[in-house]
């Protein structure tokens, strides 16, 4: 089967279930509530929430931001993270979206203040680097990555770069 068979598929089957979800459809028996509604109590899952939070409050804002910084012109002591956030990936600047969207989950289901400050205190480092940058744009990665693939040539995934990095600023 080829991606266009596939995706035909895939779609007929979703308009299939659409239209049979319209006939007698039932009410949900569930609905959404926001973090700050509920806590947990004491239990696995509050473990694993209390090691997140401490996971959140270990890491260096001078660090995360480190990319950022080199990307506007700005000077930078900071020991840059490894992995996907080295200055040769072209992912880089993605775990700093999913940093953001963390903290702002983490301060809905806990109310934690020092959680809260972790996410202004990013929000404000990006903030001085899309300003240096003058254009408005924001990312870890420089725009010749835009550029190539404008250009048709190759390069790795810079539009869930910056939906990572937006989708944790909202």
């Amino acid at each position: 089967m080829t991606r266009r068979e596939f995706g035909g598929w895939v779609a007929g089957a979703g308009a299939g279930l659409a239209m049979a979800a319209d006939k007698g459809a039932v009410p949900p028996k569930v609905r959404a509530f926001a973090l700050a509604d509920v806590r947990l109590l004491d239990g696995p899952w509050k473990r694993a929430m209390e090691r997140n939070r401490a996971f959140l409050l270990d890491l260096e804002t001078d660090r995360m931001l480190h990319s950022f910084r080199l990307t506007a012109g700005l000077a930078t002591s900071a020991t840059p993270l490894g992995g996907w956030e080295r200055s040769t990936c072209e992912v880089r600047g993605h775990f700093e979206g999913h940093y953001l969207s963390a903290c702002a989950l983490m301060y809905s289901a806990t109310g934690d203040a020092r959680v809260k400050a972790r996410g202004e205190e990013m929000v404000a480092g990006m903030a001085r680097c899309q300003k240096a940058v003058g254009t408005g744009y924001l990312s870890a990665f420089p725009t010749e990555l835009l550029d190539r693939l404008r250009d048709g040539k190759k390069v790795w995934a810079p539009w869930y770069t910056l939906h990572k990095i937006l989708a944790g600023m909202l």
